[in-house]
């Protein structure tokens, strides 16, 4: 049988943190591979610009701003995919926030803050779609968690934290909608480089004085395959996951490492 590679031609893809890094890159594979994309972001502006970029490239997508911390946000995202296009086939919960800061020294809203947008974000959206999917007759969701939900990396403990409920939380409820037809799986990025990984090296210095471009060095130095993840990389994972071709995986956490997670 001719292989014609994947297409998503009629699915329709709702993107959270899609204005940038990672999310724009999802969304941007999604709509190469025929999605129309509803992209998700606090940023609109961002967002905007992800859409405007889909749609010069051929693609069909539209922006919304939305807090996932806010339940009527979440639903009002959900509303907006339905309200034009009629339906939601993929849900990708990919926003999230990372700070670093010794646990001793983490101010109390710190913590609160990031379990607010990665994980009560990735419930909060999950819980607005899952009618809507169940009403289709299924869908899927795919969250981001993180090779930090697998291991541990010190100055992080908050972050790691999450992304370890967040593959938790995919897990439970992979099961919890087996018989809904509705596949929830979550990829777990490795080093990536991103705004978000150079923020990080500069907070780094500036707690323990290690120059920038010397953490970025040995960050880089421990991926076996010897290069930094791209967002490119992420977003095809994000697409086989969305494709048929994942048709009988639920409740994976797929690692996109360079080898630097391995369980």
């Amino acid at each position: 049988m001719l292989n014609k590679g994947i297409s998503l031609k009629d699915q329709v893809a709702v993107v959270t943190g899609g204005g940038a890094g990672i999310g724009r890159a999802i969304c941007m594979a999604l709509g190469a591979h025929g999605a129309k994309v509803l992209v998700a972001d606090m940023a609109l502006q961002n967002a905007e610009e992800t859409a405007s970029m889909i749609c010069a490239a051929g693609g069909q997508a539209t922006a919304v701003q939305v807090d996932v911390t806010n339940a009527a946000d979440a639903q009002a995202m959900i509303d907006k995919a339905v309200r034009l296009f009629g339906r939601v086939d993929l849900l990708y919960n990919n926003a999230g926030i990372c700070t670093v800061s010794e646990i001793e020294k983490m101010p109390e809203d710190w913590w609160d803050k990031i379990f607010a947008v990665n994980c009560k974000g990735v419930f909060l959206c999950s819980k607005a779609a899952i009618p809507q999917m169940k009403k289709q007759g299924g869908g899927r969701i795919i969250n981001t968690a993180s090779q930090a939900g697998k291991g541990a990396i010190p100055k992080q403990v908050h972050y790691c934290a999450t992304k370890a409920a967040v593959i938790g939380y995919t897990r439970a409820l992979a099961m919890e909608l087996k018989d809904t037809g509705i596949r929830v799986n979550c990829f777990c990025p490795g080093s990536v480089m991103s705004d978000m990984t150079l923020r990080e090296a500069q907070a780094v210095y500036e707690l323990d004085g290690i120059e920038p471009e010397q953490s970025l060095k040995a960050w880089q130095a421990d991926i076996p395959l010897g290069r930094w993840v791209t967002p490119e990389d992420v977003a095809d994972i994000a697409v086989f996951l969305a494709s048929d071709y994942a048709a009988y995986m639920t409740g994976q956490a797929v690692n996109i490492s360079g080898g630097q997670t391995m369980n």
